[in-house]
């Protein structure tokens, strides 16, 4: 089953009572992953006819019932995202769903439209959904929550509020335009991850461009802290987007000036290993030292072991 099938298929069939259920399974999600059916029909007040929409609900797997568990039910992530979804129709966000446009280990996206007919892109976050090892080494940030799913309603929370600060100061983000559980909103965007893209004009000014971003977002008060080729897009236009935020820290986090010559450095050896680029101009070089401090002189020794220089 996709997720189109479900908003295809399901949506429509659901009324607000099992809308109420699927929500009083998720407000017990920080206590309990399983919650009990009696705790189910004392918060919707269904009573006895708890059950049957239980039953329809788990029909339509939107939820599950663990082997071993006796009355319980968990929400997955398609009843997850139905509630998402609902929310956001009735704020009048999004008004009708479409294709997706981005598969991923750790989010889908989707295309969609606003009741004005704005072009949208839906973020779902979709955290531990896959067997990406070592999650909780890797993103720390996220895993004070104590599930998946849980980890993925912070990062949309942390991504959205990332991307609220950085637009309006003029950084190459997507527009946002509404957060609702683990689902970010943001005006539709194009590219390709940069690492992909067969060919680019000027190799030297995209890289520049980039690191200008980083600056911008530095005075902002954030810190990419897990940037890569893979959540760098560019356009045709040779136009570039920084995506995928949920892991962003503070300037003033004690790991961030680390994240910040770690990812520095990984973009000078792409655009050296790929696109050849030996030398930047002294404007470059300047907000380089600026965002990484006293490790600039490594830096740049490294690179000037390779031919790269001012």
């Amino acid at each position: 089953m996709s997720l189109e099938y479900y908003v295809k298929n399901i949506f429509g069939k659901l009324d607000e009572d099992h809308f109420k259920v699927l929500r009083a399974i998720e407000m017990n999600l920080q206590a309990r992953e399983v919650v009990p059916v009696e705790i189910i029909g004392r918060i919707t007040g269904f009573g006895w006819r708890v059950e049957k929409l239980l039953k329809k609900l788990h029909e339509y797997r939107l939820i599950w019932a663990p082997r071993g568990v006796a009355r319980g039910y968990a929400l997955n992530y398609y009843g997850m995202d139905l509630l998402a979804l609902k929310a956001l129709v009735d704020k009048n966000v999004i008004e009708s769903f479409g294709k997706p446009i981005g598969v991923g280990k750790e989010a889908d996206v989707y295309d969609a439209l606003s009741p004005s007919g704005v072009r949208l892109a839906v973020k779902f976050f979709r955290i531990g959904r896959t067997s990406f090892r070592g999650y909780e080494k890797h993103r720390t940030a996220l895993m004070t929550a104590h599930t998946y799913m849980l980890a993925s309603m912070k990062a949309a929370a942390r991504e959205y509020k990332a991307l609220r600060i950085l637009h309006p100061r003029g950084v190459a983000v997507p527009k946002p335009v509404a957060r609702n559980r683990h689902v970010v909103v943001t005006e539709i965007f194009y590219g390709i991850e940069i690492s992909s893209a067969p060919y680019i004009e000027n190799p030297v000014e995209v890289l520049c461009e980039i690191i200008r971003n980083l600056k911008l977002a530095y005075e902002a008060g954030v810190v990419h802290s897990d940037l890569s080729v893979y959540n760098i897009l560019i356009t045709p236009e040779q136009k570039i987007l920084i995506i995928d935020w949920p892991q962003w820290v503070d300037p003033k986090h004690p790991m961030a000036q680390r994240y910040m010559v770690r990812d520095m450095r990984n973009l000078l050896r792409f655009f050296r290993r790929k696109w050849n680029v030996l030398e930047l101009p002294m404007e470059c070089l300047r907000l380089i030292k600026d965002l990484c401090g006293e490790t600039f002189n490594t830096l740049m020794g490294e690179s000037r072991s390779k031919g790269m220089s001012g």
